[in-house]
């Protein structure tokens, strides 16, 4: 498995806003050796490293043409797709496969729409395939919101969307049953509008995975 630090302060960053990294290369550096010599790639920023921020430092550290960003705990990993495209505030999945093995995230629903319960974090970008990003694991969230939400009120439940076909959005006080618990983001705190972006308080425990 891929190692990392549970959270840590200070991070090698490739870009300088959180939500604008978007790495080819792992780590996004490769550290300069002397001609001839072997040049192995060094990365100061492993998958599975998080970083706790507070609401001045996610603000410092956001890209607001793309989103603001807010106090919590984020995750380097990297980003694959099958079919869904990762979108900001999109529902990251990890694969049963994956578990213990690598940080690895997708935009599809996991194990399945029906059941959308291996969550791994919210997307702050829409990063590339196969590039490394940072996700947010805990905190207030920017989460995007189904085009059909069971409510719109504020301080609803707020989980994965259950449906047959929905991939990685949220619903808003869905009735309480076994998928929806499994399913669990957090709760809203803004008035939710569909297929619009609103700020949930990520509650989620443990949320995505060690």
């Amino acid at each position: 498995m891929a190692g990392g630090m549970l959270t840590k302060q200070a991070d090698f960053l490739t870009a300088k806003y959180l939500n604008d990294v978007n790495d080819a290369v792992l780590g996004g550096a490769v550290v300069s050796v002397p001609s001839g010599a072997p040049s192995p790639q060094v990365s100061q920023t492993q998958p599975g490293d998080r970083i706790v921020l507070d609401d001045i430092t996610a603000l410092a550290l956001s890209d607001t043409a793309i989103g603001t960003l807010y106090g919590g705990i984020y995750m380097y990993a990297q980003y694959k797709t099958t079919t869904a495209a990762a979108v900001r505030g999109a529902i990251a999945f990890f694969k049963q496969a994956d578990v213990g093995t690598a940080y690895i995230v997708y935009g599809d629903a996991q194990p399945a729409t029906a059941t959308p319960s291996f969550v791994a974090g919210i997307f702050i970008s829409a990063p590339t395939a196969n590039n490394y990003c940072w996700i947010q694991i805990a905190g207030v969230a920017s989460v995007l919101f189904d085009s059909a939400v069971t409510a719109t009120t504020v301080g609803d439940m707020v989980s994965a969307k259950v449906s047959a076909s929905v991939a990685s959005t949220a619903d808003n006080g869905a009735t309480v049953t076994q998928e929806t618990v499994v399913c669990l983001l957090g709760v809203s705190i803004q008035t939710v509008s569909t297929s619009t972006i609103s700020q949930v308080a990520l509650i989620r425990s443990p949320f995505g995975r060690i």
